[in-house]
């Protein structure tokens, strides 16, 4: 049992996607400090690390475990690591707390239990959904007896997984067809087996929709999973495809049946009434749907209120379920006593069902030892590389690597997983090499007997501050490495997203200045804007070779038809029209960007231009939504916003962020959301004259080449 009053030292292993989840959880409790975080990926553990005000970052687990004193280390790694560094943390002396699942094999799950009770330590396992409320409700009305004799167990997971279309395709998840069954199923097993209270008697498994990925990987898509316990019926469904996204649980029992909505946040539970037979449905109509929308209100009023500062909230119910787990685990190791749902027992036997459901598909198994990660079928480099390309596995990238590799140069891509390398490139014999823009080392190694740096990366972030990092820093170490190698010429991709295009008689040329009132409230806009301005300067002071390339709204074969450039898509069945949607975009295709790139490789005395790249306009945002419907056969709900509706939409929204304090709330600016209606006109005559390029304007072309290619892909 751990001591009350000491203060709780906690260090985070692993800086993905959950770290911010249970970094919030935990700065709601009292007395937790977490001390440090260690992650392989150095820089955004330090990026992580500074924004939450963290005092150390490791990239050594025994070195993290030797130099700080701690108490607990929430253990966020990929499955297939959970054991070692779990096994690490407790020979150490030091609690854990583990994201889903225990370990990725039964073996090494006794195994960790067992040396955890050997060394006297506790180990949390965080099953994030089983501590929302909405599920709690079901679990009280189950063992209450209001559902009665329970016969049916219905638990649907409908979530596409983005990793499917754009990777990386080297996680552990999508290594085998199996893996998912230990990655994301064990959100639904821990359901099961909680309500149940142990294994189901007999399980049989389907799964369809079997898809190939880069690298000869193979996953299946739709899983479904019947069996039964006792005369109880279970159904398991995942379903992993883009779509109408869908959570929750149906229990059906002789008094009554229940439905425990993740996705909404909602739990009905509906029983026969008092009242006459029709009346009586009548009834188990309106006030199922009363208690929906008084909980659905309830959520929406919780969101705003913890926007505005008014109530201390982790989040939204999911950040909430998983601060209710943090806490849980905290109490729990305090008394000594583990709530049921977050035991490793529970844990395990999630992972004991998962391989249940392997051995019933006849499938390759969850390997028992990591396995190397396997290398992309790379064919040798056709000729030695002359040309790096920073960005060469995005959607422009890989349509520039093919473009020069056809024109006959040697290519080398700067890429941070190589494995992840599509295979129409590996194939094309280009060089990858592993490193990352933001690591200035990496990019001064890729240099080596480099002629021409083609740099097409670019920064994420939500603010300010973290594209300064993420962007601008790594784009000026950059141009200073080409200049001490003496590179003979930077291309940099920059973007149309910097100027007003909001003026209907206005023609938009490299000239045009940025508007600063973009740059004020959009983060992406003034980091564009930035690495240009410090670009300009090492060409105007040091004789940086510059040439810049701002392209309009770019579209082809590998990109999304659910493009934002051309409307805003909240969802992928709502499409918001800026404006009247009628103005004519400034389209272009993405191999005549990258021909354009290309051409300007041989062009002399070009040094310090800029180009605008789009075609002639001749395709509005309805025609475009038009042409989508009718190629993929499906109906889209179109919603026109004149400017200044969405003006005030977005007037309110920083209102409610400014009560809250929020420092990165930025006062709207009417030109920024008049600009997307593109009501300008981009003239590239600049680029046809200077570099030769004649890009698609035939109206047919663009509409087949730019949208219905990406619309077949895509929805494929």
């Amino acid at each position: 049992m751990a001591d009350v009053h000491k203060k709780t030292t906690v260090a985070l292993l692993g800086a993905g996607y959950i770290v911010d989840f249970h970094f919030n959880a935990l700065r709601l409790l009292p007395n937790v400090e977490v001390k440090a975080i260690c992650d392989l990926k150095r820089q955004q553990a330090e990026n992580f690390a500074q924004l939450k005000g963290v005092p150390n970052v490791y990239t050594d687990l025994g070195e993290m475990l030797a130099n700080e004193q701690l108490d607990v280390v929430h253990v966020l790694t990929p499955p297939q690591i959970h054991f070692q560094t779990s096994s690490q943390i407790i020979e150490a002396g030091v609690d854990i707390m583990s994201e889903k699942p225990l370990c990725h094999t039964v073996n090494y799950c006794e195994q960790l239990r067992e040396q955890a009770s050997t060394q006297n330590r506790t180990i949390g396992v965080t099953n994030n959904f089983l501590y929302m409320p909405v599920y709690e409700k079901l679990v009280a009305d189950w063992r209450s007896g209001r559902l009665g004799k329970i016969d049916q167990i219905d638990i649907v997971w409908n979530k596409e997984l983005g990793q499917l279309r754009g990777g990386p395709f080297g996680t552990w998840m999508l290594q085998t067809p199996t893996n998912i069954l230990f990655e994301v199923a064990p959100h639904s097993f821990v359901h099961l087996i909680h309500l149940l209270g142990g294994q189901p008697d007999s399980i049989t498994v389907d799964v369809h929709d079997k898809v190939k990925l880069p690298r000869g990987l193979e996953f299946y898509r739709q899983w479904e999973i019947r069996g039964w316990k006792g005369n109880t019926s279970i159904r398991l469904r995942f379903s992993f495809l883009d779509g109408y996204p869908e959570h929750y649980i149906q229990v059906h029992g002789t008094n009554a049946t229940a439905r425990a909505d993740f996705e909404h946040n909602t739990y009905v539970c509906q029983a026969h009434t008092p009242l006459p037979f029709d009346v009586d449905h009548y009834a188990n109509v309106v006030v199922p749907a009363r208690q929906a929308i008084r909980q659905a209100r309830s959520t929406l009023s919780h969101f705003v209120l913890s926007k505005m500062g008014i109530v201390k909230s982790a989040g939204g119910p999911y950040a909430e379920s998983i601060a209710r787990t943090v806490a849980s685990f905290y109490e729990g190791r305090k008394g000594g006593t583990l709530d049921e749902r977050i035991t490793p027992a529970l844990g395990q036997a999630a992972v004991t069902l998962g391989e249940w459901v392997v051995r019933e598909l006849d499938l390759p198994t969850v390997p028992e030892k990591v396995a190397p990660t396997v290398k992309p079928p790379l064919e040798s480099p056709s000729q030695k590389a002359t040309v790096l390309v920073i960005g060469g596995t995005g959607f422009i990238g890989q349509s520039l690597v093919r473009h020069l590799c056809q024109a006959g140069h040697g290519v080398r891509i700067l890429s941070r997983d190589p494995n992840n390398c599509p295979a129409e490139l590996s194939h094309l014999g280009v060089e990858l090499t592993k490193g990352d823009f933001t690591n200035p080392d990496s990019v001064a190694t890729a240099l080596d007997g480099i002629r021409y740096v083609y740099h097409l990366a670019r920064g994420f972030g939500n603010t300010w501050p973290e594209y300064l990092k993420s962007d601008v820093e790594p784009t000026r170490k950059v141009a200073e490495l080409c200049l001490a190698q003496g590179i003979e010429r930077l291309f940099y991709a920059s973007s149309i997203a910097i100027y007003n295009a909001g003026k209907k008689s206005s023609v938009i040329t490299e000239k045009t200045p940025a508007h600063p009132g973009i740059i004020r409230v959009s983060p992406y806009a003034r980091s564009k804007v930035e690495n240009e301005r410090l670009l300009l300067d090492l060409y105007r002071d040091k004789g940086l070779p510059l040439v810049i390339f701002r392209p309009g709204i770019v579209l082809g074969h590998g990109g999304s038809p659910y493009h934002w450039g051309v409307v805003a898509w909240p969802y992928n069945s709502v499409c918001r029209i800026w404006g009247s949607g009628n103005n004519k975009l400034p389209i272009v295709l993405v191999d005549d960007v990258a021909d354009a790139m290309v051409r300007a490789l041989d062009v002399p005395d070009i040094e310090g231009e800029s180009y605008n790249l789009a075609s002639q306009p001749c395709i509005t945002a309805n025609e475009y939504i038009d042409e989508f419907e009718q190629r993929a056969g499906i109906l889209l709900q179109r919603v026109l916003t004149s400017n200044w509706r969405y003006y005030l939409g977005e007037m309110a929204k920083w209102g409610i962020k400014s009560i809250g304090r929020d420092p990165n709330a930025a006062f709207p600016n009417y030109a920024d959301i008049k600009s997307r209606s593109f009501a300008s006109v981009f003239d590239s005559s600049k680029a046809e004259q200077q570099l030769g390029w004649l890009p698609v304007s035939d109206r047919e072309t663009l509409i087949r080449e730019g949208l219905h290619v990406p619309v077949d892909e895509f929805l494929k």
